[in-house]
């Protein structure tokens, strides 16, 4: 007759992988909340009145680099496209304080 071996969980042999705690964790986007983000900041360019083709290259740039890199480099984009004259101060001021709600540290 065999012996059948019931499983009891985690295999002995099984060695778990911690984190690193030496890691650092910076702020990004929050990617559950991508599509409520993308919402607001088209909101926030409709209500200023920024040129379609000016404001789709901010938001998909702006959710790149947030997503992907970090929220200080998509700050650094805004307000370099503020300074370049696609968008006045209070739109920057705007996008800036979105950035701020929907990030996360990861």
């Amino acid at each position: 007759m065999a012996y059948r071996r019931k499983y009891k969980g985690r295999k002995s042999s099984y060695v778990r992988k911690r984190p690193n705690p030496d890691s650092e964790r910076i702020p990004m986007l929050n990617l559950n909340r991508v599509s409520t983000f993308r919402y607001a900041i088209r909101d926030i360019m409709t209500a200023h009145e920024i040129d379609e083709a000016i404001a789709s290259t901010v938001v998909a740039s702006v959710i790149a680099k947030g997503s992907r890199i970090s929220i200080a480099a998509a700050r650094e984009y805004v307000i370099d496209q503020e300074n370049a004259g696609s968008y006045p101060a209070r739109v920057t001021d705007d996008i800036l304080d979105l950035l701020d709600r929907y990030s996360k540290y990861r």
